[in-house]
């Protein structure tokens, strides 16, 4: 059955993107039974009543789900195209992610960072996965613009710094994921962390882990970290 979002419960219609999906690309008529969530974990079934460009609809059954045992956090320096943070956003979405936090470093470019970060679009977008992959809680997402603070209020119990020194051999962070425990992923910015930032994530209980032998880029680490720490839960 077709998943919509609509956060507020206690509004018995689709916003104006959504009733044009309903009607126009999915084609759905009243009395048509369609899913809603709030993105908090609320699942209702409901029966639409499609009135020109609106749709609304009666709630005929609803439940809540529960969350997982675990939460997957990411926190990620933002690249300088604005197409691929939004791909990341997407990506981690459907493979399963509690919080992102787009975490400004020393390395990171903060021309135009409001609009690189683009909150409210890379909302819709997660709320598009989000239904896309039909799941029901929708990842929190932020911008900190202080590294030192982020590091300093992270009170996780499993928290990961994607960071190799030169030489040394670290161990992947699949390896280091205990099942059921929330885990904290720190992934760099192109040119990678200061040793001053690794020093400072370290002395506030972060461990350096390794995302495999190739370099990645920033996207593409932080949706591989973020599919490796849920691929440990389940092995």
């Amino acid at each position: 059955m077709h998943l919509f979002y609509q956060p507020d419960p206690s509004i018995f219609e689709l916003d104006e993107e959504e009733a044009r999906h309903t009607a126009k690309v999915l084609r759905l008529s009243t009395r048509d039974l369609i899913n809603v969530t709030d993105g908090r974990g609320l699942l209702q079934t409901c029966r639409i009543s499609v009135a020109g460009k609106r749709v609304i609809y009666d709630v005929i059954d609803s439940t809540h789900i529960k969350p997982r045992n675990y939460r997957v956090c990411m926190a990620v320096a933002p690249t300088r195209k604005t197409e691929r943070n939004e791909w990341m956003v997407e990506k981690m979405t459907e493979i399963g992610v509690d919080r992102i936090d787009f975490v400004v470093t020393e390395h990171t470019h903060t021309e135009g960072i409001n609009r690189i970060v683009n909150l409210a679009r890379l909302n819709r977008i997660a709320a598009a996965a989000m239904k896309q992959s039909q799941q029901f809680y929708l990842p929190e997402i932020t911008l900190v613009n202080s590294f030192k603070t982020f590091v300093e209020q992270q009170h996780i119990s499993q928290k990961f710094m994607a960071y190799v020194p030169v030489h040394d051999r670290t161990a992947h962070v699949f390896s280091k994921i205990e099942k059921g425990k929330d885990s904290l992923l720190l992934i760099g910015p192109e040119g990678d962390f200061t040793p001053a930032e690794v020093e400072m994530a370290m002395s506030h209980g972060f461990e350096t882990v390794s995302l495999g032998n190739t370099r990645l880029r920033t996207e593409t680490a932080a949706v591989a970290g973020c599919h490796a720490i849920n691929l440990a839960q389940f092995v």
